[in-house]
């Protein structure tokens, strides 16, 4: 059947070609497979005398000469078409919303779809592909030319290392094959952070993702982060020096990229310190951590975070003291750590729709990351410490004042409360007790030194600890620094992640990020401490 629609040089009126297309009772008058001619003889004799039939067929020689009708006014009518009261589409809708957990934009493309096919069959012939290309080509222009990149579509992953803007570090090729001793190793850190350096400040990647595929298995249990290795007092030193070594290499790296970290396991004490070298953070519900099952080795990591980044008084504190505190992803947003929440079984399809958006250039690509990673993200469920908050603040906030556990101990024991009785049979532990002491009085410190200070601290207050367990906690906080710190802190950076100068460097410091084994005679220190030099 041909549709007869307006054309430039045809004057007929609305109401006369809603007459003619509304008119569906062509087999009645056994006229299903007339001509149109026929059809318009017909309809001028039966149904419509008052019709200009000579107009008509003018009408159909002008259509021959534009060949299709225009797009425009076809795909307006479709538009503005009452889908709401049109006869039999509500059936349709079952197709729409039959199947659970689908995104919005699956939806709408089902709707739409469902209109496209009732209007098809039943008002006027309509392509749907033709359609959906003729809005993608009227569109209004992304303001950013890469944004067609991160745009929501359900198209099914396309695995973040094939990406050619993200640096995609897989934990799961430097661990090795998950065992049920599995350790973070010196060798595996190493490993890590040779592959960091190697290729993440390469200027074509616009921003660094680190990921563990071996979480992706449906064993809950698989750490994201294993425990740091501690064989030996020496290995121990090592492997620490080797994980603090990687937090720094992350911090000074995420000052010129976004650095993602998506947590999808448990994540070691000992080794929580690389989650929290970024703040691009997002978790799923498999995700947690807890400072208890490392304490006695690594008893001060993360120390800088824990001490400076938790918003409200005494939290650290109740952290640090609860040994049977286990942190998921609801606390973990709940503390203003994690960026985003997205659920395990979404985390291949999301976790490569949130690396598209690194497509968007510098200086866009940190706020395009961390929209795409917000749209991802769900409500991770209410917080434990959101709930305790009251309690928090009155009783363990004075210790950050310079209160001590032992006056902590006293007001819980005179409060007789059920939750108050069974902190108290955790902590009446003798050697937790010391644990948490020791982590009262380094973060009380530490909220008073800069970043570089408080790392100098927790190596040497955790080699010390290792060494003489039965150092007192005043010997451990305020014992001497590690000379082997300084290599932490300025150890030599890839070539490329000097390319550019900053021209208000000074020359000395200019030349210092580009060799600093130049330099190493000379004790940076020692010179930093006279105030009539100033090292930029």
């Amino acid at each position: 059947m041909r549709i007869i629609s307006q054309v430039e040089g045809c004057n007929f009126s609305a109401e006369e070609l809603q007459r003619f297309h509304t008119y569906y009772t062509w087999s009645s008058a056994d006229l299903d497979h007339a001509t149109v001619d026929e059809r318009i003889d017909y309809f001028a004799k039966n149904i419509d005398p008052s019709i200009d039939v000579q107009r008509l067929r003018v009408w159909l020689a002008t259509m021959d000469a534009h060949s299709q009708p225009s797009s425009d006014e076809l795909y307006s009518r479709f538009e503005a078409y009452d889908f709401a009261h049109a006869p039999g589409f509500n059936k349709l809708l079952a197709q729409v919303y039959g199947t659970d957990e689908v995104s919005k934009y699956e939806l709408d493309m089902r709707m739409e779809q469902a209109k496209a096919r009732y209007f098809n069959e039943h008002v006027e012939p309509l392509s749907y592909d033709e359609y959906r290309a003729f809005k993608e080509a009227k569109a209004p222009k992304p303001v950013c030319p890469y944004q067609h990149l991160w745009d929501h579509r359900d198209e099914g992953p396309t695995s973040g290392k094939q990406l050619d803007n993200v640096y995609v570090v897989d934990l799961a090729d430097h661990l090795g094959q998950p065992t049920d001793e599995e350790l973070l190793t010196l060798e595996a850190v190493s490993r890590i952070h040779d592959a960091i350096r190697q290729s993440a400040y390469d200027e074509k990647y616009h921003a660094v993702a680190i990921v563990n595929s071996n979480c992706t298995a449906e064993d809950s249990s698989r750490l994201f982060l294993p425990p740091l290795e501690a064989a030996t007092v020496e290995r121990q030193q090592e492997a620490l020096s080797a994980l603090l070594r990687l937090q720094v290499e992350l911090r000074q790296l995420g000052q010129s990229k976004p650095v993602v970290i998506f947590a999808s396991g448990p994540v070691d004490a000992s080794a929580i310190g690389v989650v929290l070298s970024t703040a691009e953070i997002v978790t799923t519900d498999k995700f947690s951590v807890s400072l208890a099952p490392s304490a006695q080795t690594f008893p001060l990591a993360a120390l800088y975070d824990w001490s400076t980044r938790l918003e409200f008084p005494g939290t650290a504190e109740f952290i640090a003291c609860h040994p049977d505190l286990v942190l998921r992803s609801s606390e973990w947003a709940g503390l203003g750590l994690g960026q985003g929440f997205v659920a395990h079984r979404h985390l291949a399809g999301a976790m490569d729709r949130i690396l598209l958006a690194a497509s968007c250039p510098p200086p866009s690509t940190r706020d395009a990351l961390r929209k795409a990673y917000m749209a991802e993200s769900v409500y991770p469920g209410p917080s434990k410490i959101s709930v305790w908050r009251p309690e928090i603040e009155r009783y363990f906030a004075p210790m950050a004042r310079g209160g001590s556990l032992d006056e902590l101990i006293e007001a819980l024991r005179e409060l007789d409360l059920a939750w108050t009785k069974i902190y108290l049979a955790l902590v009446d532990e003798r050697s937790w007790q010391r644990v948490a002491r020791l982590r009262i009085a380094a973060m009380r410190k530490a909220r008073n030194m800069e970043y570089s200070q408080v790392l100098a601290m927790e190596f040497a207050a955790t080699n010390a600890w290792a060494k003489d367990p039965s150092a007192s906690v005043e010997e451990l906080v305020n014992g001497p620094v590690d000379d082997s710190l300084s290599e932490i802190l300025s150890g030599p950076k890839p070539a490329n992640a000097d390319a550019v100068d900053i021209p208000e460097e000074c020359p000395f410091a200019q030349m210092y990020r580009k060799n600093p084994e130049r330099f190493k005679h000379i004790d940076l220190q020692q010179i930093a401490k006279h105030r009539s030099v100033n090292l930029q």
